[in-house]
């Protein structure tokens, strides 16, 4: 049984029930001519509406990445967005002359089946808008565990007029081509059903999930994007630790852990540090008083026993260890484990972070492969990150940031141009 959240502009407290998508399907398509005739612009207008609203209300700013996903959501950047994607916005509107006597249109693919992780609450509202820019229609399928989030950050899109070129848009034309909904993961013949009606997959997840929702059957016309599980990490380099900026530095990168309890693929999970005049156990204070300093702002986190049992048992490994060291809060609030093994280690999450010393950051270029997303960068040497970036980028790592803005989303994502990925590409030649 599919439990539907959200379909049309209708939010349901107690979830409508369908045995298939069919009548889902048959609702999404009663505005598929509506949203087609958008223009893209009026498209922007809206979510830079929306943007505002979610960036002045404290009750959506509670929510963990809701201040990323306002930036995010702005007019400029999604502007930007679109012509990096794209090369021209003006695709999504109209045939565009490329050459003499011949044009080229970004036109919707259908229908988006969304496939959900769980692990960032607001990563749903990136792809359904970035669909919807590309006027395609939506199914989204959501943990329950964030949809209540998902729902409520929708919702003001219900009153968002705004007048383009004279003609007034609704932000409620957007939300009548979105369905948020839910069913068991292990449903194996709703996911199946939900697959065969996708004219785009999109699927987020674990290794396990990913192999089995790519598996099932599909249109042969089908478009995937997968992002699967990724690792994440930092460098801090020689002058970036010799910097007098030093201690903001340790700042930016605290935000970086704390952010999303360090569940996202963009979370750091290690911090290895280049040999500098600076010592690792200095090194390990500073982030220390960073993480103190900065966790103020931040809301108390639940944490589960598993996550607990596994930071005691790591916080006793490197106590008793002779060759380790590690600095913590009194609470699980956060652990810093010091050693010397050049390695990726298994991310444990919750402000737990690994510190190690290399005697150059190249060292580390041996750990990079696909798996790896983000390298979260301090230095202020350009010319030596540059050749660090063409090295590990060269292995595998998709994004290579100043730390601070590691979980900031931005494009390409996990070595992508989503936006071009969902729209088909179509020609006329007059010729």
């Amino acid at each position: 049984m599919i439990s539907c959240y959200m379909l049309g502009d209708k939010f349901f407290t107690e979830p409508k029930k369908y045995q298939n998508f069919d009548e889902i399907i048959e609702e999404l398509n009663k505005n598929r001519d509506e949203i087609y005739s958008y223009p893209s612009g009026a498209i922007v207008e809206i979510t830079n509406k929306y943007s505002k609203i979610l960036s002045s209300d404290r009750k959506f700013l509670n929510y963990e990445g809701v201040p990323f996903l306002a930036l995010w959501l702005k007019k400029s950047n999604i502007i930007k967005l679109l012509c990096l994607d794209l090369n021209k916005q003006e695709y999504l509107d109209d045939f565009i002359q490329i050459e003499d006597n011949k044009f080229m249109k970004a036109q919707p693919r259908g229908v988006v089946c969304h496939f959900m992780a769980g692990n960032v609450p607001t990563l749903p509202i990136y792809y359904l808008i970035q669909a919807l820019l590309c006027k395609n229609i939506n199914i989204c399928r959501v943990p329950l565990e964030s949809i209540r989030i998902v729902a409520e950050l929708l919702k003001p899109l219900v009153d968002i007029k705004v007048n383009y070129n004279g003609v007034e848009y609704n932000g409620i034309t957007l939300l009548k081509s979105i369905s948020i909904i839910n069913f068991s993961r292990d449903n194996i013949e709703l996911n199946t059903e939900m697959s065969k009606v996708a004219d785009v997959r999109v699927i987020c997840g674990g290794e396990k999930a990913v192999n089995s929702l790519s598996n099932l059957q599909k249109k042969t016309t089908c478009k995937d994007i997968i992002f699967g599980p990724k690792y994440s990490f930092a460098v801090f380099e020689k002058s970036a630790m010799e910097s007098l900026n030093i201690s903001k530095t340790f700042d930016d990168f605290a935000k970086d852990i704390i952010s999303f309890d360090q569940k996202a693929c963009s979370s750091p999970q290690v911090l290895f540090i280049e040999k500098s005049n600076v010592t690792l156990k200095e090194a390990a204070l500073k982030l220390s008083k960073s993480l103190e300093r900065v966790l103020k702002r931040y809301p108390e986190t639940e944490i589960n026993q598993g996550t607990s049992a596994n930071i005691i048992n790591k916080r006793g490994e490197y106590l008793l260890s002779p060759e380790k060291d590690i600095i913590c809060s009194r609470d699980l609030q956060y652990t810093i484990l010091i050693d010397k093994d050049i390695a990726l280690e298994e991310p444990i999450q919750h402000r737990t972070i690994f510190l190690k010393e290399v005697e150059d950051i190249f060292e580390v270029c041996k750990l990079v492969t696909p798996r790896v997303q983000t390298i979260g960068i301090a230095s202020e040497d350009n010319n030596k990150i540059i050749n660090f970036a063409n090295k590990v980028s060269l292995n595998g790592v998709d994004r290579l940031v100043r730390v601070g803005f590691m979980n900031l989303y931005d494009s390409p994502w996990d070595g992508m141009l989503f936006i071009n990925q969902i729209v088909k590409w179509t020609m006329l030649n007059l010729n």
